[in-house]
């Protein structure tokens, strides 16, 4: 009777604990605000890419970015970017799904994706590229900067990302960061 009683109580202490750890993991596992907000953009993006709605896609393209395209193509005549899918009709992207997130810094955050193209010189698709896109803060909001096709991950550095792309970040996103660690550490003015 009394081992009975034992196994009980411990099925409902396993039981009561369950929910407990799910939530803390949950917790664990939950995205920053930038990371949420910056899947949040590049759902869009990737959304109007896939129906070929150019100009909303331009929209969620940095400016600094639309001027390196824009300086392409004054250059070279054509606008060969990652970020300029208007530019290539032989390859068209079908669908996609994000596989990873990573933040670099408040403001920066990295988001690879598989995607699904259809290649018109083969006649096929081609399943599940990698593709890493980053995301830079600026004007209030995310918007897309680049994307680094066939890469993973792990094959972009924070420092390249930092050091290749300086000035895409607005300066109000890291002055803010930097008064928010000054008031966590106790080093405010």
């Amino acid at each position: 009777m009394l081992a009975a009683m034992l196994l009980l109580e411990a099925i409902a202490s396993s039981t009561a604990q369950a929910p407990a750890d799910s939530s803390l993991q949950s917790m664990l596992e939950e995205e920053s605000p930038d990371v949420f907000l910056a899947k949040a953009t590049l759902q869009q993006y990737l959304s109007r890419v896939v129906r070929k709605d150019w100009d909303a896609a331009r929209r969620l393209t940095h400016p600094k970015t639309l001027g390196v395209i824009a300086q392409l193509k004054r250059r070279s005549g054509v606008e060969r970017h990652n970020l300029a899918p208007w530019a290539d009709g032989d390859v068209q992207l079908k669908t996609f799904s994000f596989t990873g997130t990573r933040q670099v810094a408040p403001g920066i955050v990295l988001v690879q994706v598989g995607e699904d193209t259809w290649r018109t010189e083969e006649q096929g698709m081609s399943v599940n590229d990698p593709a890493v896109y980053l995301l830079f803060k600026s004007r209030g909001g995310f918007l897309v900067v680049d994307k680094k096709a066939g890469v993973e991950l792990s094959g972009v550095s924070n420092r390249s990302v930092q050091v290749g792309y300086a000035g895409y970040l607005d300066p109000q996103v890291t002055a803010q960061a930097r008064r928010e660690s000054a008031l966590f550490d106790g080093r405010h003015r």
